[in-house]
């Protein structure tokens, strides 16, 4: 306690006073550093914050002008040859094409057409006031050329942009600067920023902000300032006066300079809101110092007082405490903490250091188990005033336990007010010798009573029971006494009497572990034993010892491993290969001579219940079913269910499979009732019968399976086996192996057929139809592609055909045609896979082709399976410049949507619809919806299939773009048709 009392008055005032100070002065520094660094944090933030909206704004700047160069690029052919005056003697439709970008941009006032001298060929499809044709800034990187800005009359002001073409004359495209401003709407500069887009001549194109330019007017650049740069200056706006952070950027290709400017004074207006509360505080800092220093000069004259007066009583407390050799405590009433002598504090593992400790750390130091009891206790005595008595364990810092006995009583202290103080012993040896007492006791009955298993000791004449441990008696639900006054024939079943006495006379020792016995509780339940047994002498008798060992759980165990092993868990019926044993091996004799019927129960779109539903509802539309099988089954023979969408039933007397079956459409004609609601399952029902005696069951649950896929080949409720089915499914299978020889072999081989152009009766491209030749002629693709997409062989074999094509191109250009394009069949399976543009990109530079020289002609059932994947897809063939048709449409199922969405280039009209489109009334509405539907997305028309020329005259009467058929030529291989080419028409 001396050494307490000296430490409690080492820290004087002036060391106070000078750790203050100190840290006074550290937090003043850091808080002026703060900021500071904060006010060039702020100044560098709103900097980049003006970079990055600039650069935003051009790069998205960049992408508008890229896109429309993109646009004007694609008529630049198209706009080469157009005659004004005799627009039939064109090219192409030029007029159309611009109707139609302007269309799809409405960011585009309008497009025209101007010689190399600036003379006008063409106006768009505007009345507006046409200007003369103006001079251009070129971009950067060349192409584009941006004209200085426009202004017509009272209408919105332009700005020309213009591309050269190919013959040298200018497509000039206008664009609304209303588009410009767009851009700027809703940046982050501001209530004082400025934002605008300028040309590279410094004319205001658009604005935004409060900086009072105008569109028009011209403004000074940095002089610093160059293609492809950002330039960052801190300059007072000479228009409104207001000092700014500006940057002025110029990344894009073309000749526009983009200018933001955030207000320094509204960037710098949290800064000095948080320079003056940092201030603030740092007065309030020092005053409170202040105050404090002179509060401890005070009190520090009275604590020397007492400092002398406390050290006499501590050498008091000291010396009794070593006359008496007891731990002595004492606290007052209601405090947290507790004055120990020396010897007190070493009993709890603390330093022999007379002083006040928390009470907390003396509850802390004592043993988990006695805690809360002594904490109860030691409660319980201070509200009530009587004496307090415990003994606990403690648990010392070397981790040894020590038994404490404490005694305490609530007296009055010399200030008049109540306080408690005892003593506390050491009682650790006569607790030891107390545990190993009990700890023999606990050894015995461990011994003789606690085995967890059953044992008892019974008599061997008499048979009746002499011992038993509470296992036993827990176990089989009699009382000690109870068992005592039976006999061991009492708890077995009343049929095993003679083998339990041959049992007991054996005398063979030792006694090997018994088969499994049953047992029968107090309440009448079985239960299976393997018994251990020997013979001992018990109180001067032939006893025998039994211990007995449960196994039911291991016997109902292995029950259901048997039971597993012949039944799917899901549905609890039979899984296939017992369903097979049991017909092979009936439990009893089949009528008809073994003839029996099969029907295999195939399911119906079940595929698509998990990933609309879930598998929770799909298993518990499964086990619905099953449960009404099995109600048709139990009428007729066993049934089986084979994962994942198939069950098996069996009418062991043939002539009963139409009842069978008609069971089992009944119960397949209310909805299935699940999680999800009601559903509504269908299914395909295949049969077959055992045909022989000898026929083995596999064979038959087989050729059912084979019958249920013919039901849902031919969309059949019901279909019954023949041998053609299991001869089919063989040629399936044959043609499939075939296939798989037939690439390697070189047994493909391409054949084009030619399109041809309405207007003027060019070909312009050839489609590339897949032929497979075999030793026995050619296999009709409507035969072998659908296999190929079904085993996935389509993969290799298209991107052979997309070699074979690029060949075929160099060929084509080789013999005098370089404009021909090859169109290509790309299968859905292959274009899903994800690598048709990869290998079209990788043709393309192997064989040094052109762009535009592969077509890709997809069905419309590559936009219903993955339709994200494919518009990727279908966007980087674009990118790459690829034409891409639909092909075969209008007999698919695609959405209008898609159609609007997809980037496709030209439509095919299946020839289906084109067959006798001038006699057919219906078959020429579609083709006039159709060709509407394709005009009105501004796409090409192509009609396949044409074989008269009553049926070419009515396309061309109702504006088909171009057609293919018979009547144009027939497919022929590619020496056959440059042959054709080269001939005269």
């Amino acid at each position: 306690m001396r050494a307490a009392l000296t430490q409690a008055t080492a820290a004087s005032p002036s060391t106070v006073r000078w750790i203050g100070t100190c840290l006074g002065l550290f937090i003043s520094i850091g808080m002026v550093l703060t900021v500071v660094q904060d006010r060039l944090a702020r100044v560098e933030a709103a900097r980049r914050q003006s970079t990055a909206v600039a650069i935003g704004v051009d790069r998205l700047l960049h992408y508008e002008i890229r896109n429309l160069e993109r646009a004007l690029r694609g008529m630049a052919v198209e706009a080469d040859g157009y005659v004004e005056d005799y627009p039939e003697r064109s090219r192409w439709d030029l007029p159309a094409a611009i109707r139609g970008v302007v269309s799809r941009h409405v960011e585009l006032q309008d497009i025209d057409l101007y010689d190399a001298e600036g003379r006008a060929i063409h106006h768009g499809v505007g009345a507006h006031e046409r200007p003369t044709h103006p001079t251009y800034t070129p971009g950067h990187g060349g192409g584009l050329g941006v004209g200085r800005l426009q202004q017509e009359g009272h209408g919105e002001p332009i700005i020309p942009l213009a591309l050269r073409t190919p013959e040298g004359n200018w497509l000039v495209a206008r664009l609304r600067t209303s588009e410009l401003q767009r851009m700027l709407e809703g940046l982050d500069i501001g209530r004082r920023g400025s934002a605008g887009i300028l040309d590279w001549n410094g004319v205001v194109l658009a604005r935004q902000g409060i900086s009072g330019a105008y569109v028009g007017r011209e403004v000074p650049l940095p002089a610093n300032l160059m293609p492809g740069a950002t330039v960052q200056l801190d300059m007072v706006s000479r228009l409104d006066g207001i000092e700014r952070f500006a940057s002025f950027t110029s990344t894009s290709d073309y000749p526009f300079v983009v200018a933001v400017g955030l207000s320094k004074q509204e960037a710098m207006a949290p800064w000095w809101r948080y320079a003056v509360i940092a201030g603030c505080l740092l007065v309030l800092y020092w005053l409170g110092m202040s105050y404090l220093m002179r509060r401890m000069s005070v009190s520090e004259a009275a604590r020397r007082r007492v400092h002398d007066e406390l050290r006499r009583h501590a050498d008091w407390l000291t010396k009794a405490q070593e006359a008496s050799h007891a731990g002595v405590w004492a606290m007052q009433l209601g405090d947290d903490h507790v004055r120990a002598s020396a010897h007190a504090a070493s009993l709890f593992g603390f330093a022999p250091v007379a002083g006040t400790l928390p009470l907390a750390e003396f509850f802390q130091r004592m043993h988990v188990l006695d805690r809360q009891r002594v904490e109860r206790e030691f409660e319980q005595a201070q509200a009530s005033g009587q004496p307090f008595r415990s003994e606990y364990r403690i648990v010392m810092p070397d981790g040894q336990c020590r038994w404490i006995s404490a005694q305490g009583a609530v007296i009055e202290g010399e200030d008049h007010k109540p306080r408690m103080t005892g003593t506390i012993v050491d009682i650790t040896e006569r607790m030891a010798r107390q545990e190993e007492l009990k700890r023999a006791e606990i050894q015995f009955r461990e011994l003789f009573d606690l085995n967890p298993l059953p044992f008892w000791v019974f008599d061997i004449e008499s048979l009746r029971f002499l011992a038993v441990n509470a296992a036993a008696i827990s176990r089989y639900g009699y009382s000690r006494e109870e068992f005592l006054g039976m006999t061991i024939l009492q708890i077995r079943p009343a049929g095993e009497v003679e083998a339990v006495l041959a049992s007991v006379n054996d005398g063979a020792e030792p006694r090997e572990a018994s088969p499994v016995w049953i047992h029968v509780r107090r309440d009448g339940t079985p239960m299976h034993v393997r018994v251990h047994s020997s013979s001992i002498v018990f109180n001067g008798r032939a006893a025998r010892l039994v211990l007995a060992e449960d196994v039911s759980d291991r016997v109902a165990h292995e029950k259901d491993l048997a039971w597993r092993a012949a039944h799917d868990e899901g549905t609890g019926l039979l899984n296939l290969r017992t369903f097979v044993e049991q017909l092979d091996d009936p439990p009893e004799p089949v009528g008809n001579n073994g003839i029996y019927a099969v029907a295999y129960v195939q399911l119906r779109d079940l595929a698509f219940v998990s990933p609309t539903f879930g598998h929770r509802t799909r298993d518990e539309m499964i086990s619905g079913i099953a449960r009404r099988l099995a109600a048709v089954a139990g009428r007729h023979g066993p049934l089986a269910y084979v994962p994942a969408d198939a069950f098996v039933a069996v009418t062991r007397h043939a002539a009963d499979w139409n009842e069978l079956v008609d069971e089992l459409l009944t119960a397949f004609s209310e909805p299935v009732e699940s999680g999800s609601g009601s559903q509504r399952m269908e299914a395909w029902i295949g049969i077959a019968f055992r045909q022989a005696p000898d026929q083995g069951a596999e064979e038959v649950v087989a050729h059912a399976s084979l019958a249920a896929l013919q039901a849902r080949a031919e969309n059949s409720r019901t279909m019954h086996y023949t041998d053609s089915m299991a001869d089919d499914a063989s040629q399936r299978l044959a043609m499939i192996d075939r296939l798989r020889r037939a690439l390697p072999g070189d047994e493909f081989e391409l054949f084009f057929q030619p399109i041809q152009r309405m207007k003027d009766s060019a070909v312009f491209a050839v489609e590339a139809l897949l032929r497979w030749r075999t030793p026995s002629g050619y296999v009709a693709p409507d035969k072998f592609i659908p296999l190929s997409e079904e085993s996935g062989l389509i993969v290799p074999i298209g991107d052979w055909v997309i070699d074979k094509a690029a060949q075929a191109y160099q060929a084509v250009a080789a013999a005098g045609f370089p404009g021909m394009a090859i169109a290509v069949n790309v299968s859905a399976v292959q274009f899903m896979s994800g690598s048709v543009p990869r290998l079209l990109r990788s043709v393309h530079e192997r064989y040094g082709l052109p762009p535009g020289s592969l077509h890709v002609e997809l069905t419309e059932s590559v936009m219903l399976r993955r339709p994200d994947m494919a518009r990727a897809a279908m966007e980087e063939l674009q990118r790459d410049g690829v034409f891409i048709s639909i092909d075969d449409f209008g007999t698919g199922f695609s959405s209008m949507t898609y159609l609007r969405d997809l980037p496709v280039d030209c439509l095919k009209i299946d020839r289906s619809f084109v067959r006798q489109v001038h006699r057919d009334a219906r078959n020429a509405s579609i083709c006039q919806a159709l060709i509407a539907l394709g005009r009105g997305l501004g796409l090409d028309i192509v009609a396949e299939g044409v074989e008269a020329e009553e049926e070419l005259a009515w396309l061309k009467r109702h504006g088909v773009d171009s057609v293919q058929g018979f009547l144009i030529a027939r497919p022929a291989p590619l020496e056959e048709l440059l042959a054709w080419l080269a001939a005269p028409k």
